[in-house]
C-alpha cells in the first residue's frame, strides 16, 4: 500500500509473516496485512479496510548472524510491487 495514501489521525493496524526453511539455507515466506486510517472527517465505521501480501524466497547470507536476504513479490489494493530483502523485523 503506497505510503500517505490512506490518511486519518488514528489508525489500526495487523500484520503476519510466516517462514518455512525448505533447506538449512533456503527459506519461503508469505505475508499479509490489512489496516484502517480514520478520525476526523471519517469514523471507524466508515472507513475502509485496506489489505495486502505477498510471498517470496530468503537465502541465509550470514549463518553467525542469521542474516537473510531475498525477494518479495507484493500485491496492495491498487499495484503490485517487487522488494529486495536485506535483514529482517522479525526474529
Amino acid at each position: 500500500v503506497p505510503a500517505m495514501r490512506y490518511q486519518g489521525e488514528r489508525t489500526l493496524v495487523a500484520e503476519a509473516e510466516l517462514r518455512h526453511n525448505v533447506t538449512p539455507r533456503w527459506a519461503v515466506v508469505g505475508f499479509g496485512g490489512a489496516g484502517k486510517a480514520y478520525g476526523g472527517r471519517t469514523s471507524f465505521a466508515d472507513a475502509r479496510t485496506v489489505g495486502a501480501g505477498g510471498v517470496g524466497f530468503r537465502y541465509l547470507i550470514a549463518r553467525k548472524l542469521g542474516l537473510y536476504a531475498g525477494l518479495d513479490v507484493a500485491r496492495g489494493p491498487e499495484e503490485t510491487a517487487i522488494y529486495i530483502q536485506v535483514g529482517s523485523a522479525w526474529n
